[in-house]
């Protein structure tokens, strides 16, 4: 029983905490306030983070900003959220903020500093609330990790360095009137509202192909480019949405022979996300013949003559008028 319970968690991590660029639009618009000299400068990848510690300010929310952005405060957090939801980033992910009063677990979390107090009859609002969801959420998910209890703390769960809890300075923040319960209910709501599966399908026209067709990629899921393979061969590809072979302008398929082929889309996302659709389609085409009106040969001309192409069994991209070899006029 412990083990498939253990197992659960793991795949609901994977479920939840799984990075795409479609997990962006979960993130609240964010201020970049860059603070220098109270932080550590590090390289810390996504998955090097497995805690987001809550905290209250004490205080007013620029006010606190100034301070922590302040060399003197010898503290700071990655980012502060205002009583109206507005979002303040003071350090890189990627850096170590000196939020929780151990370095164990500074080193391996990001802060989150709510205005307020903790002692405070005003609580904390709905837009804080809900931008900070969202800020934890995308954060949760980039780094794979689970949304729960153990892995999003309030700065007075912190260990002590020489015992007890809170830190050093055994902080008892976020407080009473930190609803986590609704808190980590709205995390999980944006994880899985964001949550979109890539992948990639295609729009051709139905029946054998013949002559130039459209062919189409729609994606889901935060797809950056679509490779049009056509054999096993890469024909053409496309990294703007909405996804077409040669921008719209089609496939020629009498460059290929009748009979059945393998067409391919392979969709990439952000790191190794990928989906790949193969399907067999026949292509159908008549000799592709040119006849011309208009001038008969070895006949003589005058003046303006009118020339017209009929091209049959493809539809013609463009045709070469040329007289003596020497190009004239393009259609």
């Amino acid at each position: 029983m412990t083990s498939l319970r253990l197992l659960s968690l793991f795949l609901l991590a994977l479920v939840l905490g799984a990075p795409d660029a479609h997990a962006r639009s979960l993130r609240p618009p964010i201020v970049w306030l860059k603070g220098e000299g109270n932080f550590t400068k590090a390289h810390r990848g996504p998955q090097s983070i497995d805690r987001i510690v809550v905290h209250v300010t004490e205080g007013a929310f620029w006010g606190s900003v100034r301070w922590l952005k302040s060399p003197r405060a010898h503290a700071s957090s990655h980012y502060v959220v205002s009583r109206r939801g507005k979002v303040v980033q003071l350090v890189h992910l990627s850096d170590v903020a000196w939020h929780a009063g151990n370095w164990n677990v500074n080193v391996r979390s990001i802060g989150i500093e709510h205005e307020g107090f903790t002692y405070g009859r005003a609580g904390f609002t709905a837009a804080q609330y809900r931008n900070s969801a969202r800020l934890t959420a995308w954060i949760a998910r980039r780094s794979l990790m689970p949304i729960d209890r153990a892995h999003i703390i309030g700065h007075h769960e912190v260990p002590g360095p020489r015992g007890g809890r809170g830190g050093a300075s055994h902080h008892t923040d976020p407080g009473r009137r930190w609803n986590w319960n609704r808190y980590l209910a709205l995390v999980r709501s944006y994880a899985i509202r964001g949550w979109e599966k890539l992948s990639v399908s295609t729009r051709l026209p139905s029946g054998p192909l013949r002559g130039v067709v459209t062919w189409r990629a729609p994606t889901t899921g935060g797809v950056r480019s679509v490779e049009f393979a056509v054999d096993e061969r890469v024909a053409w590809t496309d990294r703007q949405a909405p996804f077409t072979f040669r921008g719209g302008r089609g496939l020629n398929t009498t460059r290929l022979r009748n009979g059945t082929h393998v067409f391919e889309l392979r969709a990439y996302g952000d790191g190794t996300r990928h989906d790949i659709t193969r399907w067999m389609v026949v292509v159908s085409n008549a000799e592709f013949t040119l006849t011309s009106a208009g001038a008969r040969p070895w006949t003589r001309v005058r003046g303006t003559v009118r020339l017209r192409a009929r091209p049959a069994g493809a539809k013609a991209d463009r045709v070469l008028f040329a007289v003596d070899g020497r190009r004239v006029a393009l259609d």
